[in-house]
C-alpha cells in the first residue's frame, strides 16, 4: 500500500484552517509549511500534525516546492488552507493508495472542485468546471506560475488520474474578506511577476478587466448563478484591475516624479491658502 501526504501552506488560516487540517487527518501524514501566522494557527497546526516547518514567505511557488519536498509519501495531496476533504474524495485517495498495481505509471491527478462563494456554491462562471492538479506522485512534479500556481509533470509520459469526488473550497464567505485576500494576492502577484518583465500596457489595464467579466458571466454563462453569478463576475474583474493596475502603477514611478504638496507649494507660491 503507498502512503499518501497531505501538505499545505499557511498563514492566519483561523476556523477555515481548523477544518481543513480535520478533514485530512486520515492521511499518513500532514506536512503543513507556516510563513509566520499571528492569529494562533501555529497551535492548532501542533495539535494535528508534528510536521510542522516555519518558512519565511519566499513567494508561492518557492513555498510549495519547500513543502512538498518535506513529504515522504509517495503520493502527495496539495492542499490550501480553505480546502476541506469531502469523505468521497477521502475514499478516492485511499483507493488509489491501497490498489498501486492499477494507478502504476500514473504521475499526477486532477481533482474536481466545489466552489463556495459568498455563501453560495457556484456552478457556472469561471469556476465551472473547476478542476485542480493537486495529486502529485513524490518526485515526479515540479510547480510553476506566479500566485495562482500549476503543477506539471516532469519528463516522461505523462499520465493523469481524473478525479471526480471533489475538494471543497470555502474560499470567500463575504465582500470584505474576497477583497481583503484579493488585495494581498495582487500584491504578492505583481511582486512576483514584476523582476520577470511584467509590465502590462494602460490599454491592458482598461480592457483586460471588462474581458474577464464578459468571460465569466456571459461566455461561461455566470448569469445562471443568479446574484452570485454577476458579483462573482464582477469580482474576478475587480481582481485583474487590482493585479494589472498595480504593476502599471510601479512601472509608472520608475520613470515619473509624483506629484507632492511641497512640489505643489513651491510652483504656486500660495502654501496652504
Amino acid at each position: 500500500m503507498d502512503k499518501i501526504s497531505v501538505m499545505l501552506n499557511t498563514y492566519n488560516g483561523g476556523q477555515k484552517l481548523a477544518k481543513c487540517l480535520e478533514s485530512a487527518q486520515w492521511a499518513d501524514e500532514i506536512v503543513v509549511i507556516d510563513s509566520g501566522s499571528t492569529d494562533g494557527s501555529v497551535e492548532l497546526i501542533k495539535k494535528h500534525t508534528d510536521k510542522y516547518f516555519y518558512n519565511n514567505w519566499p513567494g508561492y511557488l518557492a513555498q510549495r516546492e519547500f513543502g512538498m519536498q518535506r513529504c515522504s509519501g509517495e503520493w502527495i495531496l496539495i492542499l490550501d488552507q480553505d480546502e476541506y476533504i469531502t469523505e468521497q474524495l477521502r475514499d478516492k485517495l485511499l483507493h488509489i493508495c491501497r490498489n498501486p498495481e492499477i494507478y502504476r505509471g500514473y504521475n499526477a491527478g486532477w481533482i474536481r472542485r466545489i466552489e463556495h462563494f459568498w455563501g453560495r456554491q457556484i456552478r457556472y462562471g469561471n469556476y465551472n468546471p473547476s478542476s485542480q492538479p493537486r495529486l502529485a506522485r513524490h518526485g515526479q512534479c515540479r510547480w510553476t506560475g506566479f500566485a495562482h500556481t500549476w503543477m506539471e509533470v516532469e519528463g516522461g509520459e505523462k499520465r493523469i488520474i481524473r478525479i471526480k469526488e471533489p475538494l471543497w473550497h470555502d474560499a470567500y464567505n463575504t465582500p470584505f474578506d474576497y477583497f481583503n485576500k484579493i488585495n494581498r494576492y495582487s500584491e504578492l502577484d505583481v511582486e512576483e511577476r514584476l523582476p520577470k518583465g511584467y509590465h502590462p500596457s494602460l490599454a491592458r489595464v482598461i480592457f483586460s478587466p471588462l474581458g474577464m467579466w464578459w468571460k465569466c458571466y456571459i461566455v461561461h454563462q455566470g448569469y445562471r448563478d443568479g446574484a452570485h453569478g454577476y458579483m462573482n463576475a464582477t469580482s474576478m474583474m475587480v481582481y485583474w484591475f487590482f493585479r494589472l493596475s498595480k504593476a502599471w502603477h510601479r512601472r509608472w514611478l520608475e520613470k515619473n516624479r509624483p506629484d507632492t504638496w511641497e512640489e505643489y507649494q513651491r510652483k504656486t507660491g500660495r502654501g496652504g491658502r
